[in-house]
């Protein structure tokens, strides 16, 4: 435990140290770092299970981000052509959702299953904390 304590730790203190250099990590990068960090404290992994994790949860975002880009530009030609169809978005939610199924399934493989019923609520959980900043900034600026 106090290892992983110390990790995470470590891992806040270079993150910090590291976005405040100019020339340091893309927002994309310093998102998916933040995100990191996030599901390692709330899945509370240790290290032989973030061992195993992330390498699955990596390809699980590739394939989602994957998905996105493809959903992003169907809409955007949807759109230019006049064209919106809700049978296409549904194509789309149900290829996610294939995915997510699938991974679930590599995700009880690498973890136990009460940690690995928690990988989506906790992405879940990051994405609304992230709004919610952004948010915050916003008003911060009017």
């Amino acid at each position: 435990m106090k290892q992983l304590l110390f990790t995470i730790l470590l891992g806040l203190f270079l993150a910090t140290s590291t976005f405040a250099q100019p020339g340091g990590p893309s927002k994309h990068e310093r998102i998916e770092a933040l995100n990191a960090e996030f599901l390692t404290k709330s899945l509370n992994l240790n290290k032989e299970e973030a061992q195993s994790f992330w390498p699955v949860y990596n390809n699980y975002r590739q394939e989602m981000n994957k998905l996105f880009r493809e959903r992003h530009q169907a809409r955007k030609t949807a759109k230019e052509q006049g064209n919106t169809s809700a049978v296409d978005g549904l194509n789309f939610e149900t290829r996610m959702l294939e995915t997510k199924k699938r991974y679930l399934t590599q995700f009880y493989q690498v973890l136990p299953k009460s940690k690995a019923e928690q990988v989506y609520p906790a992405e879940r959980e990051f994405r609304e904390h992230l709004i919610n900043q952004l948010k915050e900034r916003r008003e911060k600026k009017d």
